[in-house]
């Protein structure tokens, strides 16, 4: 979270404090790897950054739709999150497991394999609304365990101001949603929400108040 301060806050369940980078892991991969996925993480930032400009709003204002986007590209960042937060022994994703396809979710991220040999993953965005004060482009959230359209199982958390929608689930989604679906489209479309009425929304206010007002 970055609030009115020169340094993001990590708040987690025992504590708030300052961190400069946020979480991370430096034993988690090697120079090689690492450098592989860093491609990918200014891919995402770079499309992050470019939506406040490059958007538009559509169907009455309750979408919006971003051109130019390679949406295999950005899948892929948003799958190595999760294969990195699976991998990890950090404590703060310690409930995160891709379970049987942590493996192929490593290769494709790898460029082992397709990305289309994953046909379980597929990705939708949505994009926050500010509140007040509070703008979600400048809060991310772990990822938590989530149902979409109440029954298909996968991952939601917040980054940049996007809800990430992140579906592991042998069913696909319903052809109404299709036009949405991030996976080899090259634009992302999706709907805007109020980010305190999603579970990372709710989780990241119960943390906020179970630490109260911070001293000034």
């Amino acid at each position: 979270m970055k609030a009115g301060s020169p340094h993001n806050l990590a708040i987690t369940k025992n504590n708030v404090q300052p961190t400069q980078h946020g979480v991370f892991d430096p034993a988690l991969l090697c120079e090689r790897c690492d450098g592989v996925l860093g491609k990918l993480d200014d891919y995402a930032v770079e499309v992050c950054r470019r939506f406040p400009n490059e958007h538009k709003a559509i169907d009455g204002g309750d979408m919006f739709e971003m051109p130019n986007v390679d949406g295999d590209k950005f899948a892929r960042f948003v799958l190595s999150l999760l294969w990195r937060a699976s991998i990890t022994t950090r404590r703060e994703f310690k409930r995160v497991s891709l379970g049987p396809y942590e493996p192929l979710a490593g290769d494709v991220i790898f460029d082992a394999r397709p990305l289309s040999s994953l046909q379980e993953y597929e990705l939708l965005v949505g994009r926050y609304r500010k509140f007040g004060e509070f703008d979600p482009a400048r809060n991310y959230t772990s990822p938590a365990r989530a149902k979409f359209l109440g029954y298909l199982n996968g991952w939601a958390f917040a980054l940049g101001g996007f809800r990430i929608m992140a579906k592991l689930d042998q069913r696909p989604f319903p052809t109404l949603v299709a036009p949405c679906i991030v996976n080899k489209s090259t634009k992302l479309m999706g709907t805007f929400g109020d980010f305190w009425t999603t579970i990372e929304g709710k989780t990241f206010a119960e943390r906020v108040l179970e630490h109260g007002p911070r001293p000034r």
